[in-house]
Order: structure tokens, then C-alpha cells, then sequence
């Protein structure tokens, strides 16, 4: 029997990585992959559509602190957005209580407006999709 008081263990921002570059291989995104490595700048992930050639840039977090990972993943994802080129998708992956704070504040037309996608992934790493109609 589960301890109440014991909490449960996030999904850590490394793990949220690798779980959406798995379903990136999955799902046609894993055409060369970039994946920025320490305090460098920049997205989180840089994914290519196999067929179309379009981008995905990824903003990540981790953790339990689900408001800071929605705050933090969004504000760093809005810096980044920029209508030119087109074919830019954006996204955010978070821990799925982060990701539901994003489903529940981000307004729809918002996303439709700038593409944005929330990568919802489980502690066992298994990730949703959450497309702006999905908000």
C-alpha cells in the first residue's frame, strides 16, 4: 500500500526529451533531430517531418513544479516564434499536470494563430499530442 503522504516522483526534463524524440522516430518527426545539449540556446528540440520537411521547434521541462514549467515553457517558446519560415510548428513538452495547466490556459485561437502543439508525457514516458483544436 502506497503511503498518502509519500509524493509521486515527475518526470525529470531529460526523460521528457527522450519520451518525445521517441515518438518523434514514431510518428515521421525524426528526420535528423537536433536536441540542445546543456545551457546552450535555443529549443529544447529541433524535429523534421520526414515527408513535408516541416519543423517542429520543442521547448521542454520537467519536474514537479507544474505552474513554473508552464510559465517558463510558453514564455521561452513565444521568444522563439517567428512567422518566417513557414512550416514551423511550435511546441511544449511537459509532465501531464503541467501539460493540462497549458490545455486549460492557453487560449485555442492563440495556438491556432501560432501553431502551437502540447506534448503531454506520462511519468512512463508515454506522450499525447494535444493539437490546438484539442484545447
Amino acid at each position: 500500500m502506497k503511503n498518502a503522504n509519500k509524493k509521486e516522483k515527475t518526470i525529470s526534463e531529460p526523460k521528457v526529451i527522450e519520451a518525445v524524440l521517441d515518438w518523434a522516430y514514431k510518428n515521421g518527426w525524426g528526420l535528423r533531430p537536433r536536441i540542445k545539449h546543456g545551457h546552450n540556446s535555443g529549443v529544447d528540440l529541433e524535429l523534421t517531418n520526414e515527408e513535408t520537411r516541416h519543423k517542429y521547434l520543442i521547448e521542454c521541462k520537467g519536474g514537479s513544479h507544474h505552474e513554473v514549467n508552464f510559465v517558463y515553457s510558453l514564455g521561452q517558446i513565444v521568444t522563439r516564434m517567428n512567422r518566417v519560415p513557414k512550416g514551423v510548428n511550435y511546441g511544449i513538452a511537459l509532465p501531464t499536470k503541467s501539460a493540462e495547466i497549458a490545455r486549460r490556459r492557453i487560449p485555442k485561437g492563440f495556438a491556432t494563430r501560432n501553431k502551437l502543439t502540447i506534448f503531454s508525457v506520462s511519468n512512463d514516458g508515454r506522450v499525447r499530442r494535444y493539437t490546438p483544436k484539442n484545447f
